[in-house]
């Protein structure tokens, strides 16, 4: 056949009937659409959502906002739903480009059709959408399947085409990102092989128009696709001639200049909701190592999940035909090496998603650069492409049958939020997607029930309320039914950030009469309300039909909790001897909260002997996230100890004590987060470098029996020493650092380090414990020294006491033993109690002093220590990523020691 002019050219030996070529297509079509849905489920993210309910806000509603639709669209996360942007005039945009869900509405029309006539509720709205979301998705991937074996036809025999079309279809992420929820890479591959269809014809006015208006679509639905439509616009040009070039540019100028304008007027912003919410350093990764995560990486390489595209190393080996093919060929392989480029700079993971995300947009490119090397495979070389296309369908039908988000939490548990990302769990074979979801078996068929449900009333005394004061006994109430059968749990999200939920269900007479079932369906969840922050929340239920998958939306209320009555901040003396005087108002049995505080460490301690410490990213107890690290429950064992025999805590010390044991390493070191091999690596904590505080204090407290091992650990901390005498922290070079954002003194000598090591030295090698005293005298002032508790002084109070007893009388400036963190100058008060700073020098704390602070702390249930627990210490303040780190447990710790201070005045105390 005759290659069409101004194209590149057909195969010679494709002499099929264009209309039997249509028929292929379709065939091709209705296949895809069949085994993309032959799963029953969306794989969807936050990524999707606002394409998910945001055709229903365009029509429905007439507008672009997400406001008629955002309490759903938010999925019970509140305001820390990322794909959601607040604009300052109160409307609500998607942090995405509106393209795909503007492009898509459409095929939403017989949805919105539904729900009028059936009534749209919150819940049947979110099940419609998942529904709808999954159909259109399926629906656009298979179209670009069908176009693409149209395309490849232009130059390959029918089976080669064939070939390559199922393996696109079935042996890439087509299957599990595109055909499954509505990634923007979807509706990029259809666009990309839309303007390759025309692109490869010969050109007309028509055509250039409506190739010049893909590749505008194409720049706008995704901006780093900017990269391909600029490298196929420059080709584009080139077919079009001098004469309909202007058409090709203008037509593609006039959807990014729609979508220009809308960044501009709606979001305020060039880059749209990415400009309001962005981070300036997103392409802040190395290069290299990137590009080998694109491509070889078990949990994201695109070699990896489609082996059957390593076969384009032999691409050199067959030069392009004509002139025209080779400008396509060449445009297309410079917009591949720097779309490449640009995501290995970036955090090439891609978030939870299956495999290789961010290489789909390439995918018609990649396979229409395959077609001249498969055409020349001969023998063994054709049955080893087959080979590898039939492993990278099996790779994808796992997905497609199994996966789920929560396999990639791994690759990201070493992460500090997104200004430091650890990629070492990505490169582990372990944590491989296909072979981590093999353990977790088939995926429900989420689709084919739909949830039915009510959130009834937030309840407290037996009545409905939308108010409670903090610390008030409270409980949501409802039912749910999966079909006409008992869902498998119901949970109740609190601002995102909270989540209760229950697997017990009471029969409802109410909804077994209405709906002629004898299924339980009715949950009460017991609300924590003294853990509420004062203000508003947003309680969202959420219902599950079966044990794992995604919950369906039921139901959204807001909560208003009030402040505690009357509960003040115990700072100066005289503050807390007026509340003494007014007794009457407070808790009058401590020794029944002295169980409790007891009873409450118990039940806090894990089944390994550790305590769990919680983190927030600011100087407020707002957000926590849960961390395991040798640190605290060294601490919490020096604290209990006094009291260990008369709180009843003797075993949960004994076990802190075993795993402090434990995770002394055969050179004697022990590192912050424990034992690189340890169960909470990569979930509550990182591989870290060792350091010379959890060494010193593990040894002083747990010491193992080889006390060999104690002697190479001195060894490896004296070479640490400074010139002065002081110690630095983490026992490595630098470039050995490990799971370490560091400061601008990358290995500091802190003072409680110094502290620690020494209450060490002076009973293992007391000539060098008095050495480190002398040395740590004359800098206790120095801010050099005050790098993990600037902010917060209650360990170094705390140590005073035994220093004193070590033989190292040491004074802290006073300056230095307060802190300017709201709500935790009560704890400083606490600490200075214990450790003797609140009274003349000799006399033993006043009495009635002590027992109005304890009866502060315990007022409420404990509420202030629930609530505002004691700030133990920060990272370095100059270092890239802000952390400060919290412990109700040595909260309640504090409590028990200064009861016992109450109960026996003066009575000395050995830690």
């Amino acid at each position: 056949m005759t290659p069409p002019a101004g194209g590149p050219p057909a195969h010679p030996e494709t002499e099929v009937r264009g209309r039997d070529r249509l028929w292929v297509s379709l065939l091709i079509g209705l296949c895809c659409l069949v085994v993309y849905n032959a799963n029953l489920r969306a794989i969807s993210a936050g990524d999707t959502y606002p394409a998910r309910y945001l055709p229903f806000a365009i029509l429905q509603h007439h507008t672009i906002f997400l406001d008629p639709v955002a309490k759903v669209a938010a999925q019970g996360r509140g305001d820390t739903a990322y794909w959601l942007v607040p604009l300052p005039d109160g409307h609500i945009i998607s942090v995405y480009p509106v393209v795909m869900p503007v492009l898509t509405a459409p095929l939403y029309l017989p949805a919105v059709v539904y729900l009028h006539v059936r009534g749209s509720t919150d819940a049947r709205l979110d099940y419609v959408a998942k529904v709808m979301e999954k159909l259109s998705a399926s629906f656009l991937a298979a179209l670009s399947a069908s176009l693409l074996y149209l395309l490849l036809r232009r130059r390959a025999t029918a089976p080669i085409a064939l070939l390559l079309t199922l393996a696109y279809a079935f042996g890439t992420t087509t299957w599990v990102i595109s055909s499954q929820a509505l990634w923007q890479q979807g509706m990029a591959e259809l666009l990309v092989i839309g303007a390759l269809l025309l692109l490869t014809a010969p050109c007309t006015a028509p055509r250039a128009l409506a190739a010049g208006l893909l590749l505008g679509l194409i720049a706008g639905n995704r901006p780093p696709d900017v990269i391909l439509a600029a490298a196929l616009g420059a080709y584009g040009l080139f077919w079009a001639g001098r004469r309909r070039a202007p058409l090709l540019a203008a037509a593609a100028a006039l959807p990014m200049v729609v979508v220009l304008l809308y960044n501009l007027r709606v979001a305020g912003s060039v880059e749209g909701g990415y400009g309001v919410i962005g981070h300036a350093s997103f392409f802040r990764h190395d290069l290299l190592p990137g590009v080998g995560g694109l491509l070889v990486s078990p949990t994201r390489g695109l070699l990896v999940f489609s082996p059957f595209l390593l076969f384009l190393v032999l691409a050199w080996r067959h030069s392009p035909r004509s002139r025209e093919e080779r400008g396509l060929t060449l445009a297309m392989c410079i917009g591949i090496v720097i779309q490449i480029v640009l995501y290995a700079k970036a955090d090439w993971r891609g978030g939870l998603s299956w495999g290789p995300r961010y290489m789909t947009d390439l995918l018609p490119f990649l396979i229409w650069m395959l077609v001249p090397v498969v055409a020349a495979l001969r023998g063994t070389g054709r049955v080893c492409f087959l080979i590898a296309v039939g492993v990278s369908v099996v790779i994808e039908a796992i997905g497609a049958f199994s996966y789920s988000g929560s396999v990639d939490l791994p690759i990201y548990a070493a992460d500090h939020d997104w200004q430091l990302q650890d990629m070492r769990a990505a490169w582990q074979w372990r944590n491989a997607p296909f072979i981590a979801t093999l353990k977790q078996g088939l995926a429900p068929a989420e689709l084919t029930v739909a949830m039915r449900g009510s959130f009834d009333a937030i309840e407290s005394g037996g009545r409905a309320t939308s108010t409670v004061t903090a610390g008030q006994e409270a409980s949501v109430t409802g039912w749910a039914l999966a079909g006409d059968a008992t869902p498998a749990q119901v949970a109740v999200t609190i601002d995102g950030r909270q989540t209760i939920a229950t697997s017990a269900f009471i029969d409802r007479p109410d909804v077994r009469r209405t709906l002629h079932t004898a299924s339980p369906a009715g949950w009460r969840i017991p609300l924590d309300t003294a853990g509420l922050a004062p203000g508003e929340h947003r309680l969202t239920a959420f219902a599950w039909a079966f044990g794992k998958g995604e919950g369906q939306y039921l139901e959204e209320r807001t909560l208003t909790v009030r402040t505690i009555p009357a509960a003040g901040v115990v700072v100066p003396p005289a503050g807390v001897e007026n509340r003494a005087a007014g007794e009457a108002e407070l808790p009058t049995d401590l020794k029944e909260d002295f169980r409790k505080a007891a009873v409450r460490l118990r039940d806090h301690q894990q089944a390994p002997g550790y305590w769990l410490t919680a983190f927030t990213s600011k100087a407020s107890f707002h957000e926590p996230g849960p961390e395991m690290n040798t640190f605290l429950t060294a601490l919490l064992v020096d604290l209990l100890n006094p009291v260990a025999a008369t709180s009843g805590l003797q075993d949960s010390l004994r076990r802190a004590r075993a795993h402090l044991t434990s995770q002394i390493e055969s050179g004697g070191l022990v590192r912050y987060h424990g034992r690189p091999d340890g169960p909470g690596i990569e979930t509550l904590g990182c591989v870290i470098t060792p350091d010379t505080d959890d060494t010193a204090l593990v040894w002083r407290l747990a010491p193992a029996q080889d006390r060999s091992r104690l002697t190479t650990a001195l060894a490896t901390i004296d070479r640490y020493r400074t010139r002065e005498g002081l110690y630095r922290t983490w026992l490595a070079p630098r470039e050995a650092y490990q799971c370490i954002d560091p400061g601008n003194d990358p290995n500091p000598a802190d003072i409680v380090i110094q502290m620690h090591l020494l209450l060490l030295l002076s009973e293992v090698r007391p000539p060098a414990g008095r050495a480190l005293c002398k040395s740590l005298r004359p800098v206790v002032d120095e801010d050099r020294v005050w790098v993990y508790y600037r902010k917060t002084p209650l360990i170094p109070i705390l140590r005073l006491t035994d220093l004193r007893r070590a033989g190292c009388a040491l004074e802290l400036p006073e300056a230095r033993m307060h802190s300017d963190v709201p709500y935790q100058q009560i704890w400083v008060s606490v600490v200075r109690l214990l450790a003797g700073n609140m009274t003349p020098r000799g006399s033993p704390p006043d009495a009635v002093l002590i027992r109005a602070v304890l009866r502060e702390l315990a007022r409420d249930d404990f509420a202030l220590i629930r609530m505002n627990p004691p700030l133990l210490y920060h990272n370095d303040l100059t270092a890239t990523v802000s952390r400060y780190y919290w412990s109700e447990d040595v909260g309640y710790a504090l409590w028990l020691r200064l009861y016992d201070e109450y109960e026996h005045p003066g009575h000395p105390h050995g830690g």
